[in-house]
C-alpha cells in the first residue's frame, strides 16, 4: 500500500475489543491477529474512505510521536494487515 492507498476492513473479519487489545479473527483461516491501542485506532480509521496519508495526519494529532515514526508503523501495520487479507485498499 501507498500513501494514496484507501485501505478497508475486510467484511468477513470478527472483533472483539478486549479490556486492552482488539482482537482480530479471520473465520477464513482461524488467524487472529491482537492490535494495541494505536493499531485498534488505525483498524477503525481504515473505512475506505480516508488515504493512508490522511489516516497518518489523524494519528499526528492524537497521539505524541514524531510523524516519521507515526507514518513507518502505520504503514508497517497496514503491510501486515493486507499481508493478511484483513485489510484492502478501496480504490482497487
Amino acid at each position: 500500500m501507498q500513501l494514496g492507498s484507501h485501505p478497508r476492513r475486510a467484511a468477513r473479519i470478527l472483533v472483539h475489543q478486549g479490556d486492552e487489545e482488539l482482537v482480530l479473527l479471520d473465520p477464513d483461516n482461524g488467524h487472529y491477529y491482537t492490535l494495541d491501542e494505536v493499531g485498534t485506532r488505525i483498524w477503525e480509521l481504515c473505512d475506505g474512505g480516508r488515504s493512508i496519508a490522511e489516516i497518518a495526519g489523524a494519528l499526528d494529532e492524537e497521539f505524541d510521536a514524531p510523524p516519521e515514526t507515526i507514518r513507518a508503523d502505520l504503514l508497517e501495520l497496514l503491510e501486515e494487515l493486507s499481508d493478511g487479507g484483513l485489510v484492502l485498499d478501496a480504490g482497487s
